[in-house]
């Protein structure tokens, strides 16, 4: 009996352990500060009117993706943009410079 409880408070921890750090893939789109959850194909990001982040299927207008690059980010649980402090860090936005290009002149 001393075994079967043993064994099953030892499956509780377990399993308890698995089920507490689920592990979820995000994209991180630097350029907008947008976090996309692979999983359930919402997007997070922040808004400065209501000052929280909000979760969306489909992102406002006002919020657009440039061909900067995107990273996978890991996360144990839901709330991502609790890290976005150090994810801004880590992952720079790059801004796009444009090139400027001169005709070079013939003359003589």
């Amino acid at each position: 009996m001393k075994k079967i409880i043993v064994m099953l408070a030892v499956l509780f921890a377990v399993g308890f352990k698995q089920a507490t750090a689920q592990r979820v893939t995000f994209y991180y789109y630097p350029s907008s500060n947008v976090y996309y959850n692979v999983s359930t194909h919402d997007y997070e990001y922040y808004d400065p009117g209501t000052t929280t982040w909000v979760t969306v299927q489909k992102l406002p207008a006002t919020i657009t993706f440039t061909k900067a690059p995107r990273y996978t980010v890991y996360y144990n649980g839901t709330d991502v943009w609790k890290d976005n402090d150090i994810h801004k860090k880590k992952y720079k936005a790059t801004k796009t410079v444009a090139k400027k290009t001169t005709k070079k002149s013939n003359k003589s």
